[in-house]
């Protein structure tokens, strides 16, 4: 049987430390010790470890050097749910900032399972110098218990009171009055709003805000739903079976399914339901009618988790709680109900 020939464009087999240690006439670990300087070598083994490296061109790999080093210049990120926009972006700032500092991204996505955060966080530590983890679902002791097995761990879009583990938060409480005000004011008086996560941090701050703004004025109907667009579809005709007049729902993407149910039933949106959602995500600004909706700029919050992670450090000292406040965006999706005159419309940006 003849010998394999490699062809024209195919690259030459990169070398390793076994042929530099071959090359060189020493141990791999004499040239393990040489590249990394975790011990003194005499000075003619180094000299020859150097040559040999030199002839063959050899690159050590960033990932093997780093964890012999104790570092690994790279940074895990661990999101719910890779297919919603909203963490996508979140992602994307991350991974633009890790990349001007020559640090590789790792990415987990645990599916909205909150058992999987852990073990999640835990695996991608062994190969990263610490973890991002964005809207985690776990509970506050299993945070915790998180942060003292991963010092450099940095939070978004959840706070943790009583700890010192950095985080970048949005003010859900804020952009949601935003939101009741504007339907309050368009005159809608009955809401239904299609619920996030239980678990989730963001859910809960909303929860507040609907709790201090509902009265007499405004009447919140409770749905539950979840954070996907499916789920948003799923919800639409228990929302739509309340007699609300408005429906805000968890994040855009929720709204986006809502928006396609009304479609399926022949429904129009503003001008027999008014629709909200939350997040604005690209998506929200290229359905019709455009959606009404809060707005943060996801990418800048990745950015910001990436500089508290920087400024952490590998000791695990905390860093501080970063808050971003979002803005309302009126765009088509919301009116004053059938037969009601607004009394006046906000002052907002439309995009």
């Amino acid at each position: 049987m003849g010998t394999a020939q490699t062809g024209t464009g195919a690259r030459p087999p990169r070398a390793t430390i076994i042929d530099v240690a071959r090359e060189a006439g020493v141990s791999p670990a004499t040239v393990s010790r040489v590249l990394t300087g975790s011990k003194p070598v005499s000075a003619e083994p180094e000299q020859r470890v150097r040559a040999a490296v030199a002839r063959l061109g050899y690159r050590p790999n960033p990932a093997a050097q780093g964890l012999l080093r104790g570092t690994t210049s790279a940074v895990g990120v661990v999101v719910p749910d890779l297919s919603n926009p909203y963490f996508a972006e979140v992602l994307k700032g991350v991974t633009n900032a890790a990349q001007h500092a020559d640090f590789r991204t790792l990415v987990a996505d645990t599916g909205e399972k909150a058992g999987a955060e852990r073990d999640a966080a835990l695996e991608l530590s062994r190969w990263a110098d610490g973890i991002v983890l964005c809207s985690p679902r776990m509970s506050q002791w299993e945070l915790t218990e998180l942060a003292a097995a991963v010092p450099r761990l940095v939070c978004v879009n959840r706070r943790s009171r009583g700890t010192r583990i950095p985080a970048v938060a949005v003010d859900f409480e804020a952009g949601v009055a935003s939101i009741c005000r504007h339907l309050r004011e368009l005159g809608h008086r009955r809401v239904a709003y299609l619920r996030g996560p239980a678990r989730a941090w963001s859910e809960r701050a909303r929860q507040r805000a609907l709790r201090a703004a509902g009265g007499p004025d405004l009447e919140i109907v409770q749905i539950p739903c979840g954070s996907s667009s499916v789920d948003g579809h799923s919800a639409a005709d228990a929302a739509l079976a309340t007699g609300a007049t408005a429906i805000m729902a968890f994040s855009d993407y929720v709204a986006l399914g809502a928006l396609a149910r009304f479609d399926e039933l022949g429904v129009s949106v503003p001008e027999e339901i008014s629709l909200t959602g939350f997040d604005d995500i690209a998506l929200s600004r290229l359905v019709s009618p455009r959606l009404t909706t809060v707005t943060v700029n996801k990418q800048d919050l990745g950015l910001r988790a990436w500089q508290l992670f920087v400024d952490t450090g590998a000791d695990g000292i905390a860093g501080s709680v970063v808050e971003v406040t979002p803005e309302l965006v009126v765009r088509g999706s919301t009116a004053a109900p059938a037969g009601v005159t607004s009394p006046r419309r906000e002052t907002v940006h439309d995009r």
